[in-house]
């Protein structure tokens, strides 16, 4: 059986490039979140999305990384995987560490039921083999993998206790083989200090002191010399509600500021940045004249997107963003849960959000007029009658262009945010190997999550703030999540229950 397992986990090391981001994490400044390239469309065929575009495209297969459930779980990896010892000249070299685990609690102890192996390209086989492997020490988590000869290496640990919820990597902390630290060995060397630690699915927050803080931990996951930034006010959330997907069209994050003042944490956040520009979300009486006075010398160009109201602000973000797109969503401005989520899907899939007054009988001529000319066929409305009225759906319905309105909503907050994420994640051949969770209680931290999310091809689920509901643990499994992380520090605790990753609600 241990054989077996270790087949299906190594039948999981496709090789995908990344982009090269790293999030920032608070119990660990450099976790692995790189994003594999994007090498599939969607199918829209395969789901009940009328078109593709409301769909965030897959990263790859479920084969593209380590599977999420531990070893058993990476059974559901498509590639064969030349596993077996190879048969390339041994040597007398070797590769040593130590294998520790993090439990649920957040207490590391030394991994006592890892097996490790080296791996080496191996050219007649076309494939990745494995040259030698070993176990660790049923106490101190200790390995060592001798009898090897000079060459390149790729180790992979994963737990052989059955059941294990750890998630099997590649060293150094790599869901990617291409993202591994290769270990170049010459003929007789020894190399040790080779140590890997295995977590759970849920692996940590995503969190500062405040909103402000938790904002720019998120940013930290950007490079420096992004393409723009965008600032909303952190206090109120309509114009961040648009500016969050506009900021992953653009390539850059969403930071937060009370309006009046830009605390130092994020004013050193956008040095650090050092983007191409600034833009602002909102009046001088969302951000200030004061605050863009600031701004202005952090960046060398500055845009600012403000109207009469929210809503005339939430236009002129979409159509200077964005100019044309074949969808869009469209949530109520009034309140933000399921806009919070709207915002997460629509950055994922690189098309705006509309807000609307959502109790209004029929839709605006203002916004009638922008769904015209952004040229969309798909629109999709965020939340239930209660929140978007079915006079404002007839009248999109009625645009000259749109050929198909798509309600998402459910019975909760809680019920339409899951919804609108299967919208954008729930079809066939649908993958993701990192996922978000945030409040539905609060919108800071979703709103700031969400470019992030996007960007790197990752939901973004709004939940309660102690438990998940058994569709969105599904889904996860369904995605072959292999890192899941929780933003700010809405809820009490982590959703570990009974050795379990997530609490049912």
């Amino acid at each position: 059986m241990a054989g077996l397992r270790r087949a299906a986990v190594l039948a999981a090391t496709l090789a995908l490039l990344g982009t090269g981001m790293a999030p920032a994490y608070a119990a660990d400044p450099t976790p692995d979140l790189i994003p594999p390239a994007s090498t599939t469309e969607p199918d829209p065929s395969a789901s009940d999305v009328p078109v593709g575009l409301l769909a965030k495209a897959p990263a790859g297969s479920p084969a593209s990384y380590l599977a999420a459930n531990g070893a058993d779980g990476a059974a559901t990896a498509s590639r064969s995987f030349a596993v077996g010892e190879s048969d390339l000249a041994a040597g007398t070299g070797s590769i040593s560490g130590t294998i520790t685990a993090l439990a649920y609690t957040g207490v590391s102890s030394p991994l006592t039921s890892a097996w490790v192996a080296a791996l080496v390209w191996d050219d007649a086989a076309g494939d990745y083999v494995v040259a030698a492997s070993a176990y660790g020490d049923p106490v101190t988590g200790a390995y060592t993998i001798p009898d090897l000869a000079a060459g390149d290496y790729v180790v992979v640990v994963f737990d052989e206790a059955p059941g294990s919820p750890l998630i099997a990597e590649f060293y150094e902390d790599a869901q990617y083989i291409e993202q591994a630290t290769v270990i170049s060995l010459a003929d007789g060397e020894v190399v040790t200090g080779i140590d890997e630690q295995l977590e759970p699915l849920l692996k940590g927050r995503i969190a500062g002191a405040d909103r402000y803080a938790t904002a720019v931990a998120v940013s930290q996951s950007f490079a420096a010399g992004v393409p723009c930034v965008f600032v909303a006010n952190g206090l109120n959330f309509p114009d961040a509600l648009s500016a969050g997907p506009a900021a992953a069209h653009c390539g850059g994050p969403l930071l937060l500021v009370p309006g009046t003042s830009i605390p130092q944490v994020v004013k050193d956040e956008i040095a650090r940045l050092a983007p191409e520009r600034i833009v602002v979300a909102g009046g001088t009486g969302a951000v200030s004249a004061g605050v863009e006075a600031t701004l202005r010398t952090l960046a060398p160009q500055f845009a600012r997107y403000a109207g009469a109201d929210r809503y005339d602000t939430s236009r002129k973000i979409v159509a200077g963003e964005f100019g044309t797109t074949g969808a869009l969503w469209v949530a109520s401005g009034a309140n933000f849960p399921d806009a919070l989520s709207a915002s997460a899907a629509a950055s994922a899939a690189d098309i705006p959000v509309l807000i609307v007054p959502g109790s209004s009988s029929a839709l605006d001529s203002a916004s009638a007029n922008l769904l015209t000319s952004l040229g969309a066929d798909l629109v999709a409305i965020a939340g239930g009658t209660g929140a978007v009225s079915t006079g404002i759906e007839s009248s999109i319905a009625k645009l000259p262009l749109v050929a198909d309105v798509l309600r998402v909503g459910g019975a909760t907050r809680y019920d339409t945010a899951f919804k609108i994420m299967d919208l954008a994640w729930g079809y066939d051949g649908a993958t993701a190997v990192y996922a978000f969770f945030a409040s539905g209680e609060n919108f800071p931290d979703a709103l700031a999550g969400a470019p992030f999310a996007g960007l790197i091809g990752a939901p973004l689920y709004v939940t309660p703030a102690s438990c998940t509901s058994l569709s969105v643990q599904q889904q996860i499994s369904d995605l072959v999540v292999a890192e899941a992380y929780v933003l700010g520090y809405y809820q009490s605790q982590l959703y570990y229950e009974g050795g379990k990753p997530f609490r049912t609600c």
